[in-house]
């Protein structure tokens, strides 16, 4: 079975109630200030754990350069999403790839399509390219920083690829100092209105990832980050829950992966497990050389939305605390729709889905054995449509 990252920023699962403002300060530094369960504030989405330092029969990743930890946070007009960790100069970069709802792009599985061309680093280079890269996300849309402080964007349909870079052509869109810049308007027009509006921020150290304070805490509190604000409106989310898949690595500029990505693979980055490196047109959704699912789930829901949603899903879960087995009831309104019930433990992580599949119009009620769950607190999430609720449930013996 495929393990996913999950992160959900909303009321019911934090315990905790999501401010219609964020909490963060675009300054290319995650600050401990910024990060907790509270609403507006960031939550990891997952990290490289691997040590970038030097290890026998090869480097680990690109050096003293890399990833350490991406985090989330969303406010009710913004999406944020940081990059702990340090590019290194030239054209090396972060990508950031995102499945965003109402969008269609690259079905999982399926190689990213070529894009012509050198100018950016999506494209199509003499020794490799990113066309062909399998991710375990429909690819909509992806932004990357390079080294150079390069803003650049691709836009994927199901079957084509484009890209450019979203500077104004004659300098570049961010600077390495923690000063937040705009993408220019002139550039993101078009198919490339996902990113209007969006702020970038990035912190560099003066001497490579060993320098960056995160590289001592695995991208904690302190770390330099690359991060970015985009607008919901611009990225089409709709109101209510809105689920945003997200995938980082770092990437040379001429199209070859580093070990660095995020959910990560186990023992990348080491000579005795995983990949040193990655390569050219990696195929994510080989099991055998990437355990694990490359992608990371963003669940954002403001409060008032949230409220509407548990309104409209009218969950409950009884007896509560539960022994042996609990029942799960919900409402689908409107006609058939996808409804999923998944058990998570209280940082996310699911422990078990007990349901995934359409059902029609009513209400229903799903039994749930609870013996082969540990005694303590769980979250019992549903999902009908768009429409999130969670509930607390407590397992005893």
């Amino acid at each position: 079975m495929q393990k996913i990252s999950t992160l959900a920023l909303f009321a019911g699962l934090a315990g905790t109630t999501l401010s219609a403002q964020a909490q963060i300060t675009l300054d290319g530094v995650v600050n401990a200030a910024e990060i907790g369960t509270s609403g507006g504030k960031y939550t990891s989405l997952g990290a490289f754990t691997t040590s970038h330092t030097p290890v026998p029969g090869g480097p680990t990743g690109f050096g003293n350069a890399g990833l350490l930890r991406m985090y989330g946070a969303n406010s009710s007009t913004k999406l944020y999403v940081a990059l702990a960790g340090t590019i290194e100069a030239g054209g090396n970069n972060f990508q950031l790839y995102m499945d965003l709802p109402n969008k269609t792009g690259v079905p999982v599985g399926t190689g990213l399509p070529d894009i012509a061309g050198t100018s950016t680093v999506f494209g199509s280079f003499a020794s490799g390219k990113i066309g062909g890269t399998k991710l375990e996300l429909e690819a909509d849309a992806a932004i990357a920083t390079t080294g150079n402080m390069d803003v650049q964007a691709a836009i994927y349909t199901a079957t084509t690829g484009v890209a450019k870079s979203l500077g104004d052509g004659t300098s570049t869109a961010a600077s390495n100092d923690g000063v937040a810049s705009t993408l220019p308007a002139s550039t993101t027009t078009g198919v490339y209105s996902l990113f209007a509006g969006t702020r970038v921020a990035y912190m560099a150290s003066a001497t490579g990832l060993s320098g960056n304070p995160g590289n001592a805490n695995g991208g904690g509190a302190g770390s330099f980050a690359l991060e970015y604000e985009f607008n919901r409106t611009s990225l089409g989310l709709p109101s209510g829950a809105s689920i945003v898949r997200v995938f980082a690595a770092y990437v040379s500029g001429d199209a070859y992966w580093s070990s660095d990505i995020i959910p990560e693979t186990a023992g990348n980055g080491t000579s005795t497990g995983g990949l040193n490196n990655i390569g050219f047109s990696p195929d994510f959704t080989d099991q055998a050389k990437f355990p694990g699912t490359q992608a990371a789930t963003v669940n954002v829901v403001v409060l008032s939305s949230r409220q509407a949603d548990e309104a409209v899903v009218a969950m409950s879960v009884f007896p509560n605390p539960g022994r042996g087995e609990t029942t799960v009831a919900y409402q689908v309104l409107g006609g058939t729709q996808p409804v999923a019930v998944r058990v998570l433990d209280l940082v996310g992580r699911e422990v078990r889905t007990l349901l995934d599949a359409p059902q029609s119009a009513g209400f229903h009620e799903l039994k749930a054995g609870l013996n082969e769950l540990a005694a303590g607190t769980y979250l019992v999430k549903v999902q009908v449509g768009d429409k999130v609720a969670t509930r607390r449930l407590t397992v005893t013996r």
